[in-house]
């Protein structure tokens, strides 16, 4: 397609796509709860001639583009907010108390409505099926990706997948790319230590579970530094620590909670046998006794980088190079967009966020994240432009 006419659509669309962010802003809904929202989404696209259905309860909305025969091209998006009270002032915030899009979502969904209307009005310049797919429960495992794919939503047979992320390490205009492996598969754990519980003016007479886990946690970060070689990444974080009632009672257990992140399913099954032996002889030396369970959730991503080579050249014609970013480390957050790329070939990408007189905008999952809407012009061409690739007639 010729850029200078991708971006006369792409201005003409945006705006319309900037209304429907701020009502989604308006009505975040957390995971699971995504009623309005894919109504908002569904009835859009019905308003615009596009064939949608719900799924998952009506949390969930599809919608099929179709021109013609050829290959299958999946655009995805997700649509949920998280439980944070917003602080920003600006006309359309939040009105649902503690809950906000704090992590781009809104965004996300709107930018998939723009592409998606654009596409259907230059079917005659492409042959294929457009699935775009409007995801809940990202931030819940174990994530709505599954349940579209165990439901028989998602096309097991399709050429591509294609989504972002709104990124505030870069400003308005920018897209960053990560080929091959990028985001992490994430084993959450928790252990529970028992000791035995008493007086705190004499500990002596006591098996301190607190003592005891604390020393624990400390050990743990030492299968990560001492461990593992540095080209394999990974990270072990104890984010949850709970135990005991009143200042002058030590109690009888101590949980605590966290997560390992890697790229290796090898290294994750590596590490939870590491955590049981370390937790179990370290709290054996103190004469507690500790349990240590875990829990699977989101697999590591993959970038087809065939895919990822052919949409930077797009882009860089489309945004010019200084525009178009080759991000050298993987980051260590998690998608469950990754669950697609175990099933056909994916790109997902990073979207510049920032406003352009700053250097990096507030950060994901905080109460002042505030995405510069002018990105919704970039992330529109984004979809397109990779659609296109893969459904354009010779």
């Amino acid at each position: 397609m010729d850029k200078s006419a991708l971006r006369e659509l792409t201005a003409q669309i945006a705006p319309e796509a900037a209304e429907l962010r701020r009502a989604i802003h308006r009505n975040p809904e957390l995971s699971g709860s995504e009623f309005g929202t894919a109504r908002l989404v569904h009835d859009t696209l019905r308003g615009w001639g596009i064939a949608a259905h719900y799924h998952l309860d009506k949390t969930a909305v599809s919608a099929k583009i179709v021109s013609g025969k050829g290959p299958t091209v999946v655009l995805r998006a997700d649509t949920d907010a998280l439980p944070i009270q917003e602080e920003n002032d600006v006309p359309y915030a939040s009105k649902v108390p503690g809950v906000m899009h704090a992590c781009g979502h809104d965004m996300h969904t709107a930018i998939l409505l723009g592409a998606a209307k654009l596409l259907n009005q230059i079917k005659d310049q492409w042959k294929g099926t457009v699935l775009c797919l409007f995801q809940p429960s990202e931030e819940k495992e174990p994530g709505g990706a599954l349940g579209l794919i165990k439901a028989g939503v998602f096309p097991p047979k399709a050429a591509a997948v294609f989504g972002m992320h709104s990124c505030p390490e870069y400003r308005h205009g920018v897209i960053a790319v990560k080929e091959g492996e990028d985001y992490a598969g994430v084993m959450d754990f928790e252990v529970t230590v028992r000791g035995r519980g008493g007086h705190g003016a004499t500990p002596e007479k006591t098996v301190d579970p607190i003592v005891c886990a604390s020393s624990i946690i400390i050990q743990l970060q030492t299968l990560i530094s001492r461990e593992l070689s540095s080209s394999d990444p990974a990270v072990l974080t104890v984010g949850s620590f709970h135990a005991g009632t009143k200042s002058n009672i030590i109690p009888d257990t101590a949980v605590f909670a966290g997560t390992v992140r890697t790229y290796s399913e090898e290294l994750q099954d590596r590490l939870m046998t590491r955590i049981r032996e370390l937790t179990e002889s370290a709290a054996a030396a103190f004469g507690a006794s500790a349990k240590t369970t875990f829990k699977k959730s989101y697999p590591s991503g993959y970038n087809d980088p065939a895919l990822a080579q052919k949409f930077k050249a797009q882009m860089r014609s489309f945004l010019g190079n200084e525009s178009v970013i080759d991000r050298a480390h993987p980051t260590m957050y998690a998608e469950d967009f990754a669950r697609y790329q175990q099933l056909v070939p994916g790109l997902y990408i990073y979207l510049g966020i920032a406003p352009g007189n700053k250097k990096r905008g507030s950060d994901l999952h905080t109460s002042k994240f505030l995405p510069d809407e002018r990105a919704i012009n970039t992330g529109i061409a984004a979809h397109v432009l990779f659609a296109l690739d893969i459904l354009s007639e010779p």
